[in-house]
């Protein structure tokens, strides 16, 4: 087990370094029937992160609303479309169903995924990619810096409630997810996805000509893997959903993580396989998220 504060250390950033963000309107579609959105506002922004990186982020929410909103930070999966992989046709877009029922909605390309793909990026993730170790570690903490400086961004929004940011994540999206908000106490409660813990996520090395990282592959490991970060999340409203016949994430990895997040929890398992979520768990996810967030305005 890696010391809590070591992890800390490791994943820590200078939070006075310049957002310098921009902001531009973009047009909400229904990609299937081919017909615009309305009565909602979408932007499209982006803004400085660790090491020179620049995020960026699809933010959608009602173009009605009275006040300051809570918002749900969306962390996709491992796709070359990033965060336009909400919106593929068939799926269960939830930037604009969640943004529908009164949430602001902010979908995050990851580092290396969608608009921030470069040569050899996803390869980084790749578990055929041992190689490429030392990037896939230095790549998942730069994940969870970009997240948390998404929220350095929203808190410097006047129509973001401060103290209501959540997060969901799937996949990919609860292996950098679990670490941010259990680092992150300013994120009030989080959904995850068919995520887990253990060596799915890592390299077979043995009997290869990378056998000599085996130390290294298990300190990656240690360094980057969600249930590092799982009691961390103690004392904040978890929702975590994992599919019966995933062989992606299997059950035994998504249970070892839902055993080991901190309560309160809701824990969830449905028919179905990695990309199987239904629309019934997802709706139950965002009545969560804004219940929890919710309750800290009328808490205070």
């Amino acid at each position: 087990m890696i010391d809590e504060r070591l992890l800390r250390h490791l994943y820590g950033y200078d939070r006075s370094l310049p957002l310098l963000a921009t902001s531009e309107s973009e047009v909400i579609m229904d990609l299937e029937r081919r017909v615009r959105i309305e009565g909602l506002v979408r932007e499209r922004v982006t803004f400085g992160s660790t090491h020179d990186e620049r995020v960026l982020a699809q933010i959608t929410y009602p173009a009605d609303a009275s006040g300051p909103l809570a918002a749900v930070i969306l962390q996709h999966g491992s796709t070359a479309m990033g965060h336009h992989s909400w919106a593929m046709p068939g799926r269960h877009n939830l930037p604009v169903l969640w943004a529908q029922a009164g949430l602001m909605t902010v979908a995050v390309d990851a580092y290396g995924f969608g608009s921030r793909e470069g040569a050899d990026n996803r390869g980084r993730l790749g578990i055929d990619r041992a190689d490429l170790m030392f990037r896939t570690r230095d790549g998942r903490i730069q994940a969870v810096q970009d997240l948390m400086r998404t929220v350095d961004y929203l808190q410097s929004r006047d129509d973001v409630r401060g103290d209501a940011i959540g997060f969901a994540g799937v996949s990919m999206g609860c292996r950098v997810g679990v670490p941010f908000f259990g680092l992150d106490e300013r994120v009030g409660a989080a959904a995850f996805f068919v995520g887990g813990s253990g060596a799915y996520a890592s390299w077979a090395i043995e009997g290869t000509e990378h056998a000599d990282l085996a130390e290294d592959r298990e300190l990656v490991l240690a360094l980057t893997d969600p249930i590092a970060f799982a009691s961390m999340t103690a004392g904040r409203p978890v929702f975590a959903a994992n599919g019966t016949e995933d062989v992606l994430v299997q059950r035994e990895p998504g249970e070892r993580l839902q055993a080991a997040l901190g309560e309160p929890k809701t824990l969830r398992w449905f028919d179905g396989g990695h990309g199987d979520t239904p629309a019934e768990c997802f709706d139950e996810a965002r009545e969560f998220l804004s219940l929890n967030l919710n309750s800290a305005r009328e808490g205070a």
